[in-house]
């Protein structure tokens, strides 16, 4: 059977946040506590990174429209000596839409997090949220590209998404509960807002757009 026939596996992804997702302030800050653990993970951008469960990509919708319709044939040669037609009931037709695709696109997408003992990874995403806000200059000089990779059953990227000009657009409230003491398997997720989408091939670890920017630069 064709690898490219074979039912797909949803866990079968890649995406992290990039280096620079969380400011200076909050990567310090996050750094000095993550290092008095003893433990792999000591970046707090890696920490936020690992606690990631899943990503939902956004669908299209309302990309057609309904019209209500009457149609009119010429009279049968009977009647049309009385200069009548015959008259079809009101029913919908249905046209493509006239607009724009990107504006039926969801431009909304969620980040799930597996919830850390200490809610590290959760503040990290909540510090971000203020310090953004705080300093919309700042907001504005960073665009960051989040960039979702599919993988082959081997592990190899082969396609992603991306997903450019985002921001974050809420996050989950916390609740504690004293009669809540069970250790679960927590989560939380992060809403973002994106406006642009894009999908693209992997060749040889590379995105086959910056493969064809480079040849014409050389050219």
């Amino acid at each position: 059977m064709n690898g490219l026939s074979l039912s797909p596996r949803f866990d079968q992804f890649k995406f992290v946040f990039p280096k620079d997702f969380l400011p200076k302030e909050v990567e310090e800050k996050y750094r000095r506590i993550l290092s008095k653990e003893p433990g792999v993970v000591v970046t707090p951008i890696d920490y936020l990174n690992e606690s990631i469960q899943s990503i939902n990509i956004p669908g299209m919708s309302g990309l057609s429209i309904e019209q209500s319709q009457r149609e009119t044939h010429k009279a049968t040669p009977s009647l049309s000596k009385f200069g009548r037609i015959r008259v079809e009931p009101e029913h919908k037709v249905t046209y493509q839409s006239s607009g724009n695709p990107l504006e039926k696109l969801g431009k909304e997408f969620k980040v799930t997090f597996r919830m850390n003992q200490g809610l590290f990874n959760y503040f990290m995403i909540y510090e971000t949220i203020f310090y953004r806000y705080a300093k919309p200059e700042e907001v504005r000089s960073y665009d960051p590209v989040f960039q979702v990779y599919i993988l082959d059953e081997d592990g190899t990227a082969v396609s992603c998404i991306l997903l450019k000009t985002l921001y974050i657009d809420g996050i989950d409230e916390l609740n504690f509960n004293y009669n809540k003491v069970e250790r679960d398997s927590n989560t939380f997720d992060v809403t973002f807002k994106f406006n642009n989408l894009d999908f693209d091939f992997v060749i040889n670890g590379q995105l086959e757009s910056e493969i064809e920017a480079k040849k014409k630069g050389i050219r």
